[in-house]
């Protein structure tokens, strides 16, 4: 009998986690096996009763929509995923169930592939879960003019309030001329989605390095613009690997490394 991890969303056609963790588990003999759970809404919380209760299911991640449902359902969550407001994994320890973020080390790793960057001025577009991970590591890291742009201004007394930030802006003329770093955290230009906002993506002309969190397509309009300029840029496979890593460790409890053949999949899939 093999133990059970997963992922849960309201809908996970597009989702490459069980690619992901299940090459992992073949590749490291581990005795799991990662599934989807498309659960609605009204069902989440007879889910994570029944999780609660079942031995053999050790963990699963979380994704959009219901990261931030997952603060109140834990029994604990760590002072980073309590800081960003969302979670994404979620194991068992000591009879608890325990809610922690990921996404921060994803895109530790994607903004260290960068290598010398030392951006002045930061433009991060979106302002949800992954937008809040990653302004939780810019703000860590100390860098502070960061200008957040979202077409709504929904989120922005949250964001704002929690995090360090120097412009919350929903117009494009009202953007500056020039950032250092541009980083896509919203869906715009995800196959299927919005396609992200053309003035934004003429901004990659003038950037010294360029993160896209999108994986689907891996080369997006704006890591193209950016890549036409010789611009350094990171695409959203190596944040959604490297978020995972962490995830597969806690629940399998041993080290593991992150390879060529494993973004070759993950590419195959995409094509």
């Amino acid at each position: 009998m093999k133990y059970t991890i997963g992922i849960i969303a309201e809908k996970l056609g597009h989702s490459l986690s069980p690619y992901i963790h299940n090459y992992w588990c073949k590749k490291y003999n581990k005795n799991l096996k990662y599934q989807k759970f498309e659960i609605p809404e009204k069902k989440l919380t007879k889910f994570f009763e029944d999780f609660r209760k079942n031995k053999k299911f050790i963990g699963f991640n979380v994704t959009i929509p219901y990261k931030t449902n997952f603060i109140s359902l834990c029994d604990k969550t760590t002072p980073k995923a309590k800081k960003i407001g969302s979670v994404n994994l979620v194991y068992k320890k000591n009879n608890l169930i325990i809610g922690d973020n990921t996404d921060v080390i994803g895109f530790e790793k994607s903004f260290k592939e960068l290598k010398k960057i030392q951006p002045k001025k930061i433009l991060l577009i979106g302002a949800g879960g992954a937008a809040r991970s990653i302004l939780y590591y810019l703000n860590k890291k100390c860098f502070e003019n960061i200008d957040v742009f979202v077409t709504s201004l929904r989120r922005k007394e949250n964001i704002c309030n929690d995090f360090s930030i120097k412009n919350f802006v929903t117009k494009t003329n009202l953007l500056k001329k020039k950032y250092d770093l541009i980083i896509n955290a919203s869906s715009g230009g995800m196959i299927g989605k919005t396609p992200l906002n053309r003035n934004i993506i003429k901004l990659a002309d003038g950037a010294k390095g360029v993160i896209d969190i999108v994986y689907n397509p891996e080369m997006t309009p704006l890591l193209s613009r950016a890549k036409k300029n010789n611009t350094p840029i990171v695409g959203g496979l190596t944040m959604l690997i490297e978020q995972a890593k962490p995830s597969f460790e806690k629940w399998s409890k041993s080290k593991i490394k992150v390879d060529d053949k494993l973004y070759q999949l993950t590419r195959n899939i995409l094509k």
